[in-house]
């Protein structure tokens, strides 16, 4: 039995009664009564808390919500004292002043608004941004403002009048986290492009730029039991991920760019392709390596398992197509007949075929017991970019340069269709679930959805302003998902061609989808993350959220929330705690530790206790994307967060105070004595 656990027993509970005669830790607010009875909650946001700031005299709470409010309550009684309304979106970030007098918030309404803490009433309106404001900060002192912004700039603000001061410039997507150092001297900002910038707080001018190391997502994948994502990196990484709370299982290495991904049928293997020339299997479970897999010359651009998970085929550069044994890793076929790189490469789902489409401008159809060539598919005046076997098996479909898609006979090897309407290159192509239609994307910024039987179109889905890099059909047929270089993803009616939502996060372009087996998620992958959307919302799940603050000693960094889709933040906190670490005086965790902490393992407190008697100091507070939180209050006391309280969107510390904003809307207020 966990001490950790009792504190959050119910207070007219046995089990708390009799084990747990005295405790270091206060719940002030969202505490049970009993077991069935409804939990003590600071109640009035109708929706989802973005944002939690505590005054500097621990009086009040202020949270920001999605419903548009700013609502500040009584630290001691849960109340609500005061309603600030005036933002006409999400409100993402609210701060206090250190004299405790006003109160900051940014909205996605493009505005920083500065209110009265004692009466509520809005004394200034700050407009300068041109998109959301995803963080504000106030300097020690009262005087200045700091926000952060989608623009990708940090504004500096005269907190008296209003005026703004400095426009910092340098971040290359969207700045999701300011803050101001104790000496007032420096501002720092977090941004969606990597890099945590330090910047001259008096001059405006730009010091550091601290950078972590990433790469381009290539590929990701959906294991059919939706419980994973997979996702090959330009770093050489292919990392696994809980598709529930987003935390990351497996870093799996290859030595060049990871270019190809895929999870066999039975959910057991990953299956991955790279620069390196090699393909590699990998254990699911264990992550770990299984086969290496040696024969190819050049990159391995494509790789498939095929549905009896028996066969691997993967096609590479040089030219070639290869099967190989799951079981054994041994190479069965070298299918050599094209010409030129190979850029894409298919199974039909009966296991009988392979089909390959190249930059020789060939589709062919090889025989996958034999790895005989049975039809070599000619037409097209350019490179192949995508094939695909529909799922009765009858037919190909491949997407060209040449600006066409064909429809093949997969029997005859006859050509049956030419779709022509695209203006510009084919770049991948896809065929829905029910053989019904076949679905084009392109560089001409449409999504196309043509009749299967007559190749007729039926629908031009206009809506992206750049290349559309990728597509697929929802398992029921009901939706298409296409990902942009214009950094979207949006979702289509099958139907009736009909736009249902456009999911905005992403920073770059979004090079790869994928649809749940239950139809339920959408993930897509672009520069650095990967984000797995609600379908039947686009709401994105968990959310976005990036963040760190300087403590006002000087001595803590402390880092929160559900953070970036899939949790690369991992990697970039440890850089940006490494960098902090060497230049700016702040006694950090070591990065294995806090890794450890960032990645949801359930660590009993011996271990930390054990760490921190090794001399390592105490983060204030670590969440993991899963929302496990380990709280630590001088490196005297360890609480873990329960299951009922893990959707945490932001927390701040003051004294002996801890407050947690929720996604269902609660405000959790506890109080940790020393």
């Amino acid at each position: 039995m966990f001490h950790s656990g009792l504190v959050w027993a119910a207070k007219q509970s046995f089990i708390r009664k009799t084990y747990l005669k005295t405790s270091a830790v206060r719940i002030v607010c969202g505490h049970r009564a009993d077991w069935g009875a409804c939990e003590l909650t600071i109640r009035g946001h109708s929706t989802l808390v973005y944002s939690v700031a505590v005054s500097p005299d621990n009086r009040h709470v202020v949270s920001g919500s999605v419903d548009k409010t700013v609502r500040i309550w009584n630290a001691s009684t849960g109340e609500e004292e005061h309603v600030l309304r005036g933002h006409s979106s999400v409100v993402h970030s609210v701060a206090v002043s250190p004299d405790n007098c006003r109160v900051v918030s940014g909205s996605f309404d493009k505005t920083v608004r500065i209110w009265n803490a004692s009466t509520g009433e809005e004394e200034h309106v700050l407009h300068g941004h041109s998109d959301w404001v995803f963080s504000v900060a106030l300097s020690p002192n009262n005087r200045h403002v700091v926000s952060g912004s989608s623009d990708k700039t940090v504004r500096i603000w005269n907190a008296s009048t209003g005026e703004e001061e400095y426009a910092l410039r340098g971040h290359s997507s969207a700045v999701t986290s300011v803050a101001v150092s104790p000496d007032q001297v420096h501002v720092v900002s977090g941004s969606w492009d990597c890099t945590v910038r330090i910047w001259n707080a008096l001059t405006g001018e730009e010091e550091q730029v601290l950078r972590g190391h990433f790469g381009w997502v290539n590929a990701v994948a959906v294991s059919p039991d939706n419980r994973h994502v997979v996702s090959g990196f330009e770093d050489n990484t292919i990392r696994v991920w809980n598709a529930s709370t987003g935390e990351e299982e497996h870093v799996l290495r290859h030595s060049h760019p990871v270019k190809s991904v895929a999870v066999s049928p039975d959910n057991r293997h990953i299956v991955s392709g790279s620069s390196d020339n090699i393909v590699r299997i990998w254990n699911m479970s264990t992550g770990a390596e299984e086969h290496v897999l040696r024969g190819h010359s050049e990159s391995v651009q494509s790789v498939v398992v095929s549905p009896d998970n028996r066969h691997i085929v993967s096609g590479s550069s040089d030219s070639t197509v290869r099967i190989w044994n799951v079981s054994t890793g041994g190479e069965e076929h070298v299918l050599r007949e094209h010409s030129n790189s190979v850029h894409s490469v298919a199974l039909s789902p009966d296991n009988r075929h392979v089909v390959s489409g190249s930059k020789d401008n060939t589709v062919r159809i090889w025989n996958a017991s034999t790895g005989e060539e049975e039809h070599v598919l000619r037409g097209h005046s350019n490179r192949v970019n995508s094939v695909v076997f529909s799922p009765d098996n009858r037919h190909v479909v491949s997407g060209s340069w040449d600006k066409t898609v064909r429809i093949w006979n997969a029997l005859t090897g006859k050509e049956e269709h030419v779709l022509n309407g695209h203006s510009a290159s084919v770049i991948s192509v896809a065929v829905s679930p029910d053989n019904c239609h076949i679905v084009s994307v392109s560089e001409d910024k449409t999504v196309r959805i043509w009749d299967a039987s007559t190749g007729e179109e039926e629908h031009i889905l206009a809506g992206h302003s750049d290349w559309v890099c990728s597509v697929v059909v929802s398992p029921d047929n009901n939706y298409v998902v296409s990902g942009s270089r214009d950094t979207t993803v949006r979702i289509w009616n099958t139907s009736t061609g009909e736009e249902e939502h456009v999911l905005r996060g992403h920073s770059a372009p979004v090079r790869s989808v994928a649809v749940s087996p239950d139809n339920c998620h959408v993930v897509s992958g672009s520069a650095n993350t990967i984000r797995i959307w609600n379908a039947s919302t686009g709401e994105e799940e968990p959310p976005s959220v990036i963040s760190f603050v300087v403590s006002s000693d000087n001595f803590h960094v402390m880092s929160g929330s559900q953070v970036d889709a899939i949790p690369i933040e991992k990697k970039f906190l440890s850089s940006m705690v490494a960098h902090f670490a060497q230049g700016d005086n702040l006694n950090i965790m070591s990065i294995p530790v806090i890794q450890k902490l960032a990645s949801g393992e359930s660590l009993q407190l011996d271990i930390l206790l054990q760490a921190l008697s090794n001399g390592l100091s105490p983060v204030p507070i670590t969440f993991s994307p899963g929302g496990l939180s380990i709280l630590l209050s001088n490196g005297k006391k360890c609480l873990a967060i329960p299951s009922t309280l893990r959707d945490i969107q932001s927390a701040v510390f003051s004294g002996s105070r801890a407050y947690f904003g929720h996604g269902s809307g609660q405000v959790t207020i506890l109080d940790i004595s020393t």
